[in-house]
Formats: structure tokens, sequence, C-alpha cells
């Protein structure tokens, strides 16, 4: 069946793409040879759109607001798209085609439940987190919210030990298993837990029983093998052993991962979630924390759920980065003006930095490559935690990948002042992140190293990865997938933090330069940031909120 002609005016304008319309039409073809009927002009947009939301984070298309798939959008040329704004035509075209598109319940490609249009396996995965997590009441789950500094960690490590230390004579402590999304977080959740459950004092038998376990990916955690039949080792057919899930950084977890790891419980085990619902959300579809998080409002004083949140709200860096919290706090909340009162208050701990001020981004330029020199001093030496903790002093942190005041343009600009020859990409200081995982080095995509000598054979380099204290020393000549990161970009930051967070914005505002975007790139920094944009580009920013269209609180509630 092929697509009407027109649909390839919806592909340049952005609306929709190339995969999209080819997927689609084999789908309607197939269709066909079952006597199916050929959808109109807003069938097959409907039907593209619904295969594009996973790309764009979205685990449905909300037909209620429809509009906002084509805002801005304009054909070549300028005339504005022919996008009907009214869900009730969209609908309808997506009915007339019951081959393709069914009702909740039917074994179909698409699902239209109410006014949403999923794909059916993105509807499954969402009802069944709806359905776990509503189990007994949501007796089975807890979760913790705060931004950086509010104590989450601190909480969990004293919740757990008080837990530990009550247990009756004789009795077995719960199996535990800490995880989460990322390598890196993952990495920094094991220390950080095993520091402040000995900050409370903890007897040495109970540090040890939570940290029995080092946290490890949702992925490794559920034995992910893509290459076999059943990717997950742990699903459904055979649960995971442990009593007490305990999930970081669980804003960047997708529909579908969460969706993986709820199955995959024991019939009575807890799961706890714990991050900052303002962050980033996952690369991949869906928002679940934030989407649970909005039963801790009092409106839903009466939901299950509701009693089953707690939400910290102290900010215990404050007095050592007034600025840095007021900032951050004022783009959650959206308050535009807030945040330029902020940025243009000369506070200690914060610094704008228009760009198109060339004297005040070379002053900045100048500071990045100084700090940089700097890594490479300290790396020459070979000293492992000296290079990891020198390395977590600075980063540049990029909302875009390309561009001059992108990832690109920035590690560019660096390596150049540097005097490093392209042609010789191994260098002592080079920081590197791996951008695939390697079950053999057991290093995963996102984790980050310094190079540095060999000790005692100069001429050749390894990389340090892990945090001071528990490094892993691997060859170079084994890194494969590795990018420089003197700057990386802010979604590559999350679970991270720095003393001083450069972070940069593009030259003009764009799609996916958003409130939870900038907030995310601002909260990475300790003790100092600076923030390289236009007053347009940080305005559009916090004006900008990321809404992903999902059905998930609505299910629940």
């Amino acid at each position: 069946m092929t697509p009407p002609a027109i649909l390839h005016d919806y592909r340049r304008a952005g609306a929709i793409g190339r995969d999209d319309i080819s997927t689609a039409a084999v789908m309607v073809t197939l269709a066909d040879r079952e006597g199916g009927q050929e959808p109109d002009l807003l069938g097959w947009l409907g039907l593209c759109l619904a295969l594009r939301t996973v790309r764009d984070g979205h685990t449905c298309v909300d037909c209620d607001r429809i509009g906002d798939w084509a805002a801005g959008l304009q054909l070549t040329g300028g005339a504005p798209l022919a996008w009907p704004q009214q869900a009730a035509d969209w609908l309808a075209a997506l009915r007339a085609i019951p081959t393709l598109v069914g009702q909740p319940g039917d074994r179909r490609p698409f699902i239209l439940d109410g006014h949403r249009l999923y794909l059916g396996r993105s509807l499954a995965e969402e009802q069944t987190i709806a359905a776990t997590l509503m189990q007994e009441r949501c007796k089975r789950v807890r979760i913790l919210l705060g931004g950086p500094g509010t104590g989450k960690t601190t909480k969990v490590a004293r919740d757990l030990v008080e837990r530990l230390t009550q247990l009756p004579s004789g009795q077995r402590p719960p199996r535990l298993a800490l995880t989460a999304p990322t390598g890196k977080a993952a990495s920094r959740m094991t220390d950080v837990l095993r520091s402040r459950c000995l900050e409370t004092g903890a007897p040495a038998d109970v540090v040890a029983a939570v940290t029995a376990e080092p946290a490890r990916t949702v992925h490794k955690l559920l034995g992910f093998n893509p290459a076999a039949k059943q990717p997950f080792t742990y699903h459904a057919g055979n649960r995971l052993p442990h009593d007490l899930v305990i999930v970081d950084e669980a804003s960047m977890l997708s529909s579908s991962l969460m969706h993986h790891l709820l199955v995959a419980l024991a019939p009575d085990a807890e799961i706890l979630l714990v991050g900052d619902p303002d962050q980033l959300a996952s690369v991949a579809a869906g928002t679940v924390l934030g989407d649970l998080a909005v039963f801790r409002d009092d409106r839903f004083a009466a939901h299950p759920l509701h009693g089953r949140i707690e939400t910290l709200t102290i900010n215990h860096r404050a007095k050592y980065a007034p600025g840095i919290v007021a900032l951050a706090d004022a783009i959650r909340r959206g308050d535009a003006a807030a945040s330029f009162a902020v940025l243009e208050s000369r506070a200690a701990d914060v610094t704008w930095v228009d760009p198109t001020q060339s004297q005040a981004l070379e002053t900045v330029t100048a500071l990045v490559v100084a700090q940089a020199d700097r890594l490479r001093e300290v790396a020459e030496k070979g000293d492992a935690d000296a290079v990891l903790t020198a390395h977590a002093e600075l980063q540049v942190l990029c909302g875009h990948r390309e561009g001059s005041l992108g990832v690109a343009g920035w590690n560019a600009r660096i390596e150049q002042r540097l005097g490093v020859a392209a042609a010789l990409p191994w260098y002592a200081g080079r920081p590197v992140m791996v951008t695939r995982n390697s079950r053999s080095l057991a290093l995963f995509n996102g984790d980050v190293g310094v190079t540095v000598p060999v000790a005692g054979q100069a001429s050749r380099l390894e990389a340090i990865f892990g945090q001071p204290g528990q490094t892993v020393r691997v060859p170079v000549s084994r890194l494969e997938d590795v990018a420089t990161v003197h700057a990386l970009t802010i979604h590559k930051s999350q679970g991270s933090e720095y003393e001083h967070a450069v972070v940069v914005l593009p030259e003009r505002p764009s799609r996916i330069v958003t409130r939870e975007l900038l907030y995310t790139g601002i909260t990475r920094a300790r003790s100092r940031v600076t923030v390289v944009g236009s007053r347009d580009v940080i305005e559009a920013a916090i004006e900008k909120p990321i809404r992903r269209a999902t059905g998930l609180a609505e299910r629940m509630g």
C-alpha cells in the first residue's frame, strides 16, 4: 500500500519520520490483505505518530493534546501544516481502520484507549506497571523524592540501619538489591550508601548486610542479554531472589524498564524508588517517577499511594551554595524572573555569561582549559584517587552535541588549546566516557575515566574508572567505544556531581533545551555553577517544561 504523497510534506516539516511512514505502509498493506480499509490522511498520520512516540519519550499519542505534535512546524516555504485540532476528527479516522486499531483487550498493533493511541506493547506495559504498584493498596512500594542535597541517600541509610538493628534475634535480614539505571549512578550509589551507613554509627555487621551486594544497573540486576530468546534472566516465570529492591536515580527509569523490573519482583518483595522527579526523565519512553510523584499532592490524600510517598525538601547544601539552591528552585518552579534575579545577583557561587560577549566567553574558556591542563599534570603522576578527584572539580555540560557551544565544539577547542594532536587521540589526562556496554571489561555506557601513564612505562597509557578508593584500570588498547568528555551533554551527566559545573546552552532556543534539562545541569554543581547562555535561550528553557504523553497516573487514579 503506497502512502499518500502529501504524507511526505509532514515528514519534511518534522512531524513524522521516514521510518514511521515505511513501517506504517507495511502494516497497512498486511491489513489490506485481510480486507482492511485504507486509512485516510489523518489515519495515516495517527499511525505514524504512534510509531514515533518512543523516539520522543511518549508512551502514547494523546488526541486531546494533538496540537502539541505540530507546534511550530511549517511546510517548506513557511506555509502552516494542515493539522485538525479536534480530538474527534482523529479518533474517527483511527476507528475507521479496525484491522489495525483495536480497543483494550484486542490483539492489534495499535490500541485506542479512550482518547489515547498506543502501540499494543506500550499499553500492556503501562497497564502492568499500574496493576503491580496498586497491589494490596500499594503496600509493596515506597517512594522517596527530593532534589540534590536533600539527604535522600542518608534517609535510605538510616532507615535500613534502623530496620536491620531492630530485627529479632536469629531472624534473617532481608535480601537487598541496590540498583540504578546507569552504571555510573550504580557505582556512586554503593559508595555513598556505605559512607552514610558508617556516619550513622551502624555496627559493622549491619553495614556489611546493607552493602553485601554492590549496586548494579537494572539491566544487570535482571540479567539482560539481548541475544537470548528470553532477553531477561529474571522475569514473571523466574523472580528475583530479593526481599527489597532499592532503585536510585529512578527518574531515569523508562516505562519499559520499570515494567520488566516490576514483573520480576518476588510476590512479597518490596520496592523503594528514590529520585528527583524534576530532573530529566529517561531517554526512552515514559516518565514513571514523574507520573507517580503527582500522588504526593494533597488532592490525592485518599489514594493509597499518597501515604507511601515521602518528599524531602530541606536542602542541606543551602548554606554552602545558596545561589545554586535558589536558582535551581526558581527554575524548577518555572519562575523566569526569580531565576534571572539570582543570575544577576553576582552571588559567589553563580556566574552568568552571555556567549555574545566574547571577552566573558573567553574568560570561561581559559578557566576550563586551565583545569584540563591541571588534570593532565595530575594524570602524569599516576595517582588514581588524585586523578578522579581532580576530574570531578570542573565539568562542562552542554545542552547540544553539535555547534561551537555544543560538546563537539568545546572538546575540539579545549584539545586545540592543550596542543593535542588530532592524529594522536590518546594522551595523559584525557577524560573518556564509555559509549557502549562492555561485559568483558565490566564497563557500562556512561562510565567515565581518565587516562594515565602505566606505572614504570611512561610510553603506555591506561584509563582509570570508578570512584576514589574504588578504581579499575584498563589499558587504552582495550577501549574501543569511548568518547572524549572535556565536555559532555547534560543528559549524560545525570547521576554525577561536580564541584564546578559550566552549563552551556546553544545559541538559539531549541525544543530539547527544556526546564528539566536546565534544572538538571544546574543541580550537577556542588559549590559553583557558571551558566553560559543568552537571556532568550534561558528564558525559553525555563518556560518549556517537558510534556510527555502517558496514561499511567490516570490509570492508577
